[in-house]
């Protein structure tokens, strides 16, 4: 009785789920399933009186169909006798009409499909682009990584077993209810012949969907193992380590082509064992009914007919719900995946930021990613607009989870971030980081175009031509592309393989100004530059200077000798703020690291 319960549950839950996505859809599906069943049924029903007419039996009568005397009635209504060509015409219709409902089903069954991988892909887009940084950081980004790409196909194949076996079970009723019109006492023993297989196939939708289960950890482990694979290509293959490294990404390969193997191994058996099963219950129930109920030979034929059907859709039920469990796991991970994303979400102030007119103000902020363990502690800072400031100190002193701040990414513990006298809190971040620019360490490069990459894939309209010209000639990249054969059209490769280091960083710049920003943010951004490329960039840097607030986060020293402020940061804290020269005179640590730099 648990085990029915339990069945039960999981059955309607996924339909619940399904419904989500499909709303009204899923019950025209259903609809043409119970009209198919139907219509078959009648096509069928119309063999009696032909068996009957072979058997001599010239008055057909309501009471010879049973249940379906209906049929001979509503003939006679219309003043029409039922013989060989009306039972043979009748038959011939409701083929006719179940071949086109079960064409048009079929269409429909493959459009709804669509309909719902669509969906799934767009809402987990959806609530990808509103997952919180501060969870993105510690989530298991080859999960999210295989959700996004294998599972969603896996799902569909979920969604496709779901579906079919929801349609084997409404034709399962509709045959069964056609042998109860016709003689109720068989229609006992087919319902007790299929209890019995069912509990059979009981077995192996358990072991199927421990399986799948298996499965989806196995490969959501691989995608994880994969990416870093290809992410660490050039130090692991520089060092020498690559070949070790694919020896443990061959045994992650290995588990999870185990468990996929044991998946099919399990619906060959049950895809085996169908016919067997089926023909050895249908013998068992017309030798009962023959031996113990009686009847006569047509409508025996006919009700085992039925029964055939009958079982054979629900054979077909039990290994469709086997095809589903197969890929069960998959589905169980992407909705997990969907409710991990939602609570996670940022949330959505009510203030939608237009331009930055004032300041951006940090009083007696804290932040840690728990709050026992903080980065920042009572942090008091001012930032002025159009200002160029500076973070430094050491590594580990909390220059980038400040920096996260002030873009967003992160929220205080304690404390208030406000920014021209709006809370953080209330600031709708996507309107606020719309006027943001962000220069990493190691640029953001596109498998594109230069203009793609400048523009985000802007239509190339006379404006954001003019635009896209304009950003070019600020981040001193304008004369290099004229250079190029095939100019903004020039594709830059894998992660911007033919560009040198500070054609990246330009790139990037030019990226940021086409966004019309306000505030820019470079973290470390000339770190990883040889000193020419980096004067370069620092002199593309202060031609901008005034027009945008700038923040910088550096350890070079020499990159930001002419910044407005320089905050001096250690274990959480500002241990010094002024400009270079003030801080030199002031402040020992600054002129210490000065020193070690030799600026």
């Amino acid at each position: 009785m648990k085990t029915i319960k339990n069945f039960i549950k999981k059955y309607f839950s996924s339909f619940a789920y399904f419904y989500g996505y499909l709303s009204h859809r899923i019950f025209v599906m259903l609809f043409l399933s119970i009209l198919i069943g139907v219509l078959d049924g009648l096509g069928l029903i119309m063999f009696l009186p032909l068996l009957q007419m072979t058997d001599g039996v010239s008055n057909h009568t309501a009471d010879n169909l049973g249940g379906m005397g209906f049929i001979i009635s509503t003939l006679e209504g219309v003043g029409l006798e039922l013989n060989i060509r009306i039972a043979l015409l009748l038959m011939f219709l409701f083929f006719i009409l179940k071949g086109i409902i079960s064409f048009y089903s079929l269409r429909y069954n493959v459009k709804i499909q669509q309909i719902f991988i669509s969906s799934l892909r767009f809402k987990l887009t959806d609530l990808f682009t509103k997952y919180s940084y501060k969870h993105f950081v510690s989530a298991d980004v080859g999960r999210i990584q295989n959700a996004f790409t294998a599972e969603i196909s896996r799902v569909g194949i979920a969604y496709k077993g779901y579906l079919d076996s929801i349609q084997n079970l409404i034709l399962v009723v509709v045959y069964t209810t056609f042998v109860f019109l016709i003689d109720w006492k068989f229609g006992l023993l087919v319902c007790v012949g299929g209890a019995g297989t069912s509990f059979l196939f009981r077995l192996f939708f358990k072991k199927t969907e421990q399986k799948s289960n298996e499965f989806t950890h196995s490969a959501n482990t691989y995608t994880g193992a994969a990416m870093e694979y290809i992410y660490n290509f050039k130090y692991l293959k520089a060092t020498g380590y690559l070949q070790a490294y694919a020896s443990k990404l061959k045994k992650k390969i290995s588990v999870v082509e185990g468990n996929n193997r044991q998946i099919g191994f399990l619906g060959a058996a049950v895809t085996a064992i169908k016919e067997p099963l089926a023909v050895g219950v249908v013998c068992l129930v017309v030798l009962l009914q023959v031996e113990l109920i009686g009847g006569g030979v047509a409508s025996i034929l006919i009700s085992l007919l039925f029964f055939y059907r009958a079982l054979s859709s629900l054979m077909s039920f039990q290994n469709s719900y086997n095809d589903f469990l197969s890929v069960s796991g998959s589905l169980k991970n992407i909705i997990t995946i969907e409710k991990e994303l939602l609570e996670n979400s940022d949330q959505k102030g009510i203030h939608i930021f237009n331009s930055f007119k004032d300041r951006i103000s940090f009083k007696n902020v804290d932040y840690g990613y728990k709050e026992s363990n903080g980065i920042l502690k009572n942090l008091n800072i001012e930032i002025l607009k159009n200002q160029t400031i500076a973070f430094v100190g050491e590594s580990g002193s909390g220059k980038t989870t400040l920096v996260n701040l002030i873009s967003g990414l992160l929220q205080a513990n304690k404390g208030e971030v406000n920014i021209d006298g709006i809370s953080f809190e209330e600031l709708d971040f996507s309107s606020y980081q719309s006027k943001i620019g962000y220069i990493a360490q190691e640029p953001v490069i596109f498998n594109d175009s230069i203009f793609n990459n400048v523009t985000l894939w802007s239509e190339p309209t006379p404006e954001n031509i003019d635009k896209f010209q304009d950003a070019l000639k600020k981040a001193s990249l304008l004369s290099f592309i004229e250079r190029l054969p095939d100019k903004g059209e020039t594709l830059l490769g894998n992660s911007g393989v033919n560009l040198s280091g500070g054609q990246k960083q330009r790139v990037s710049i030019a990226r940021e100004l086409f966004k019309d920003i306000d505030i820019l943010i470079l973290d470390e951004a000339t770190s990883a530059l040889d000193s020419e490329t980096e004067k370069e960039i620092q002199v593309n840097i202060d031609e901008i200077k005034g027009r945008y607030t700038i923040l910088i986060i550096a350890h070079r020293l020499s990159t930001i000798k002419n910044v407005d402020k320089i905050y001096l940061m250690d274990n959480g804290q500002i241990v010094g703020e002024g400009s270079f020269d003030d801080l030199i005179n002031s402040n020992l640590r600054f002129k210490r690291m000065v020193e070690l730099q030799d600026v």
